[in-house]
């Protein structure tokens, strides 16, 4: 093991510094209590106002064991230091390493194989690290986040080493410099918080947790008053109306949820009262929370963050915010009930969750997908992905948002990695001309931003449509994207490109690795696109669409990505373009699937896509073989349509038949009229209504449906 050097230089440490002297750092009468009264006054403290502390185990040993030689990897890259190294250098070109190593995650492994094992080496190499540290390191290097984020790690393995403990390494001096850092690193907390974000949350928790914790220090009580009062602002700031935090990243979204439960987990074991507010706030981030995870308890990386699942998070929530929804997701559908609605929009923040029902068993194989129809967010962290959505089904992720991978803007192997992968063409969107949405700028936006916001959203028990639309200072192409979630079953996406000049579009499906079977292509009968474990992917066969697979990459986890396919259909010319795409997730055997786009008129004359697109879809399995239409129009006013046996005056319909032709679903938003090979269904001129009907010896024909819901 490392010696420790700390011993060395206690001395040192407190030799010079004003705020060591025990009358400024502490209150009556600990003032007036010599060194070794203090230690044993901390060492005697009840631990019952702190986190419950978890039992170490052989594999912290394990992660341990390189710490005690200076060997840190840190994002995925490993560095070993000497002894006496120096904080302030950064042996990567990477800064985000040195911001870890500043932030002492690495202490909870010590503390936690000091706990299993009894072997004082670790906590002589706790002591070290934090000695050293204070010795070298002013007060807000880097920035008041990294301070914020020390201070938590710190404060956890305290502790392991100090509490009802008679650790041999924790000496007086070494406790007494302990004492002045942590205070003085609040105090600049205090007078230097970010203004608003994620790393303000962090500080604000970080001062909290200080001044409830050491109510013996001189600061504290002032700490602790200005810790309250900024929490609720706080809140109320970095959450938008619709409980998403505002930067829109679902990762950052729970490291600030994480925090504020931090807060109100230490407040209630301290007895402090938080304002009502507050759970009000927390509550509504909870419910984006449950809508987010994805059925196998994971969530997609929005924006800049990781691969990861909060559901341990939400099970701490759960005992200060406990609600049937919540214990339903948390049980997989044991306990509890489900949510009230099935898919939701969270309108504020453009976020969009169409889902299966709750109810699907295994629950895990639900399908789901998120569409993104935000702007870029408050801060850096948004990625230029405005339209695109992540799709999930059967337990694996199908169309994956392909993560952050760094935030390290220097070329490696030539290529901009945190370019290549906050770009547009690394999001399931349309690209056009081959520029991203908005100049690149690696940190925060400069200049004018994409918009996008939701037209319309719809989700009732019978289907889900969700309307955006995204405009770019970069080109005069207006994007508009539709998402029809049909008979619980599969999705289709809509995309219309409307330009004056010509332009290239390429629309991107990252799929994730590794695929267990190679990609197959459709046959030119089945349409244009490929067949994928768990994944039908079609579009009709146009002769001015390409489709080829690319090479893409996918990042779980900052500092590591993996190779994986990208589909891409692209076409370039000038007035109207569209995509329509059919992505049918199956759980076995695919289906036998035909695509064919169905000419839609209007007043006797072709309507162009910008008024309305119609599309043939036939599905064929081992047991049943059914006919699908879906109809969709782009104009406000509702107008008579005809296409294939069907005249209509609707906003969006879909037509479910089986092999005899008999209807066996029928789907309807703003519905005026509709007949069907010359029988009339419905017939509700100027009184729109949204339509549900599947036959049943007790439901009534679709126009008695139509009547009613008038």
């Amino acid at each position: 093991m490392m010696k420790p050097e700390f011993r060395a230089m206690d001395s040192s440490i407190l030799s010079g510094n004003p705020g060591a002297d025990k009358a400024a750092l502490l209150l009556p009468p600990f003032d007036t209590c010599s060194p070794a009264e203090l230690l044993a006054h901390f060492r005697q403290r009840a631990v019952d106002n702190y986190f419950p502390l978890k039992p170490g185990k052989a594999k912290h040993v394990a992660s341990a064991a390189p710490i005690l030689d200076n060997e840190f990897t840190l994002n995925n890259e490993t560095h070993r230091l000497g002894n006496g190294f120096d904080w302030l250098h950064n042996p990567s070109a990477d800064l985000e390493w040195l911001i870890l190593l500043h932030k002492f995650y690495y202490a909870r492994d010590l503390a936690l194989a000091y706990d299993y094992s009894g072997d004082e080496g670790y906590a002589d190499n706790w002591v070290a690290l934090v000695g050293s540290w204070i010795k070298q390191v002013p007060d807000g290097f880097v920035n008041s986040q990294v301070t914020g984020r020390r201070l938590q790690q710190w404060l956890l393995a305290y502790h392991y080493f100090v509490p009802g403990r008679d650790c041999q390494a924790i000496n007086a001096e070494f406790l007494l410099a302990f004492l002045h850092s942590i205070q003085s690193q609040a105090l600049f907390l205090s007078r230097n918080l970010t203004p608003e974000g994620n790393h303000r949350t962090i500080e604000l928790s970080a001062i909290f947790t200080v001044a409830i914790l050491f109510p013996e220090l001189s600061a504290s009580a002032e700490l602790l008053t200005f810790a309250q009062s900024e929490l609720l602002a706080n809140l109320r700031q970095d959450f938008l109306a619709d409980g998403v935090q505002k930067e829109l990243s679902t990762d950052y979204h729970h490291t600030v949820l994480k925090n504020f439960l931090r807060v109100r987990e230490l407040a209630d074991l301290n007895g402090v009262n938080l304002p009502e507010p507050f759970d009000a706030v927390i509550e509504k981030a909870l419910e984006f929370s449950i809508y987010a995870h994805k059925p196998d308890g994971w969530l997609p990386a929005i924006n800049d963050g990781d691969v990861n699942s909060y559901l341990s998070l939400l099970g701490k929530a759960e005992r200060y915010y406990p609600s049937d929804a919540l214990r339903y997701v948390l049980s997989q559908g044991k306990q509890g009930q489900p949510p009230t609605q099935r898919s939701r929009l969270f309108a504020d923040s453009g976020y969009c969750i169409l889902r299966s029902d709750w109810a699907e068993r295994p629950y895990a194989d639900g399908r789901y997908l998120f569409f993104d129809c935000g702007d870029l967010g408050f801060g850096s962290h948004g990625h230029y992905d405005l339209l695109s959505f992540e799709m999930a089904a059967f337990g694996r992720s199908l169309i994956v948002d392909p993560g952050r991978y760094t935030y390290h803007e220097h070329p490696s192997d030539d290529v901009n990695w945190r370019h290549a992968f906050k770009g547009t063409a690394a999001h399931n969107t349309v690209m056009i001309d081959g520029k991203d949405q908005m100049a690149y700028q690696c940190h925060e936006p400069v200049g004018p931003q994409p918009h996008a916001a939701v037209i319309r959203f719809e989700s009732n028990q019978g289907f889900d449509f969700v309307h955006g639309r995204a405009l770019s200072p970069r080109y005069e192409v207006d994007h508009q994207r539709s998402i029809f979630y049909a008979e619980n079953e599969y999705w289709i996406i809509s995309d219309l490109l409307s330009g004056c000049t010509s332009h290239r579009y390429q629309q991107f499906f990252h799929l994730p690795p590794p695929w267990s079977a190679p990609i197959q292509s459709l046959n030119n009968r089945q349409g244009q696109g490929v067949c994928l474990p768990n994944l039908l992917v079609a579009q009709a066969p146009r002769a001015e669409v390409a489709m080829r697979i690319e090479s893409g990459w996918f990042s779980p986890e900052y500092g590591v990505k993996h190779a994986a396919p990208v589909l891409c259909f692209s076409q370039e010319g000038d007035g109207t373009r569209w995509f329509q795409t059919v992505l049918y997730p199956y759980r076995d055997d695919a289906p036998d699937i035909r695509i064919d786009s169905l000419p839609v008129s209007q007043s006797q004359h072709l309507a162009t896509p910008m008024q309305a697109m119609a599309l043939s879809i036939t599905l064929k399995t081992a047991d049943t073989v059914y006919r699908d239409c879906f109809f969709v129009s782009h104009l406000n006013e509702t107008t008579e349509y005809r296409f294939a046996d069907i005249v209509c005056r609707a906003k969006l319909l879909f037509v479910r038949r089986n092999l005899l032709g008999e209807i066996v679903s029928l789907q309807a938003d703003a519905i005026e009229s509709l007949k069907i090979a010359g029988r009339t269904l419905v017939d509700s001129i100027d009184k729109p209504v949204t339509l549900n009907y599947r036959p049943s010896p007790t439901t009534p024909t679709p126009s008695a449906v139509c009547e009613r819901a008038a």
